[in-house]
C-alpha cells in the first residue's frame, strides 16, 4: 500500500458544497493526486466517521478507480465499529460487494449496496463512530485499486483516514490530515426489523380473534406514513381487509384499552400466496425513544382463509433489541410475549 499526497491543489467550489442528500460522507475538496493505493490482498483502507443521526444504511459510495486494464475482481466494502484509538475492530456490522465491472479506470463515484451480518440492512446509531473499510482479496501490483482522499488537512470532523497492510488485524495507521471520499445513504424506511440470513417462520392467523403484534422502540421522532409487513395468504384464500394498527405499549404489551394511534387496511387483493413486504398506509406522529406495537388481525379470517406474518427464526434468539413478538388469541384482551423472535416489519416516514 502507498499514499500519494503530492501534485495538483485540491478542487473546491467557491460557494461551498451543496447540502448533501446523505446523512454521512465526505465529498472533498478532493486532491486529484491524493489517494490510497491498494495493491495487495492484505491492503485495507478505511475512513472513520461519526454519525449525524440514526439510520439504516442502504448504500455506500466511494470515489475510486482501478489501474489501466486491471481486474480487481470483487471489492468489499465493510462497516466496522472502532476501538478506543478510532481503528476498525471486532465484528463487521455490514458489508457489500463491488464487482470489477463497476470500477472504471477513471475516478468516479461507485455505489455499493450494503447488507448486514444478521439483519438485511445495517443500523447505525446516532453520534457513534464507525469505519468504512475497503479491501479486495484479488488485489495485487498488477490489479490495483485507488481510493481518492482530500489531503489538505482534515475536512471531516470526528473521522480520519485509516489504512493497514495487515488486513483487519493491522496494525492500523491513522492520518488526521486526510479523509477518504465516501458517502453513506440511508434506506427510505426508519424503524424496522428485516430479518436475518436464517429461514423465517410465520405466525398463522386463522380466526378473527387471532391478533399478532410486534413492539418496537422509535429511533427518532417523525411523522409515520406507512408500515410494510412481510405476509402471505393461503393459496386461493379470501382474507378480506387485514387491519394494521399502531398502539401504545403498557407493561410491554399493546394497550388496546387506550386505543390505537393509527390504523389502516391491506385489501385482500394486495396479499398473495408468496411471502413479501406488503404496504399499509397509516398516519400518526412518532416520538423518539417511545415503544409502540404494530398489531395485525382480520375479521374475515377463518380455518380456510388464513394469513401468515413472518417472524425471524435466528437460532441465537432475537436480534432486534427494541421490541418483541406479541400474540393474542382473544382479540387483544390478553397478550403473550416471545422475546426470542421478532415479526418482520418496516416503518416509513410520511
Amino acid at each position: 500500500m502507498s499514499i500519494n499526497i503530492s501534485g495538483a491543489p485540491p478542487n473546491s467550489l467557491s460557494a461551498g458544497p451543496p447540502a448533501p442528500p446523505y446523512p454521512d460522507g465526505y465529498s472533498g475538496p478532493a486532491n486529484p493526486a491524493c489517494f490510497l493505493t491498494m495493491d495487495d490482498d492484505k491492503d485495507w483502507g478505511g475512513q472513520s466517521f461519526t454519525t449525524n443521526q440514526a439510520y439504516n444504511l442502504g448504500v455506500a459510495e466511494l470515489w475510486i478507480k482501478k489501474g489501466p486494464g486491471d481486474d480487481v475482481s470483487d471489492i468489499w466494502v465493510v462497516i466496522y465499529p472502532v476501538d478506543g484509538n478510532g481503528h476498525p475492530t471486532g465484528q463487521a456490522l455490514g458489508s457489500g460487494r463491488i464487482p470489477n465491472a463497476d470500477v472504471s479506470e477513471e475516478f468516479g463515484w461507485v455505489s455499493c449496496i450494503m447488507t448486514a451480518m444478521k439483519l438485511t440492512v445495517p443500523l447505525l446509531r446516532a453520534a457513534i463512530k464507525y469505519c468504512v473499510v475497503v479491501h479486495g482479496p484479488a488485489l495485487s501490483v498488477l490489479n490495483a485499486l485507488f481510493w481518492s482522499c482530500g489531503g489538505d488537512g482534515s475536512g471531516l470532523p470526528n473521522g480520519d483516514q485509516e489504512w493497514s497492510t495487515g488486513s483487519l488485524v493491522g496494525p492500523w495507521n491513522t492520518d488526521t490530515t486526510r479523509d477518504q471520499l465516501f458517502r453513506c445513504y440511508k434506506t427510505p424506511f426508519l424503524d424496522n426489523y428485516s430479518g436475518t440470513a436464517h429461514a423465517f417462520m410465520a405466525q398463522l392467523l386463522n380466526n378473527p380473534n387471532d391478533w399478532a403484534g410486534q413492539s418496537y422502540t422509535a429511533m427518532k421522532s417523525y411523522p409515520l406514513g406507512r408500515i410494510d409487513i412481510w405476509i402471505q395468504k393461503g393459496a386461493g384464500d379470501f382474507v378480506g381487509d387485514i387491519i394494521v394498527a399502531l398502539y401504545p405499549v403498557t407493561n410491554g404489551h399493546p394497550d388496546i384499552v387506550a386505543g390505537h394511534l393509527a390504523t389502516g387496511i391491506i385489501p385482500d387483493a394486495d396479499i398473495t400466496p408468496t411471502a413479501q413486504f406488503v404496504r399499509c398506509d397509516l398516519a400518526c406522529n412518532i416520538s423518539a425513544g417511545v415503544k409502540y406495537c404494530i398489531v395485525v388481525h382480520g375479521y374475515s379470517l377463518s380455518g380456510g382463509n388464513v394469513i401468515y406474518w413472518a417472524y425471524d427464526n435466528y437460532a441465537s434468539g432475537s436480534d432486534y433489541e427494541g421490541g418483541d413478538k406479541e400474540w393474542s388469541e382473544n382479540g387483544g384482551v390478553s397478550w403473550l410475549t416471545d422475546t426470542d423472535w421478532d415479526h418482520i416489519f418496516r416503518c416509513y416516514p410520511a
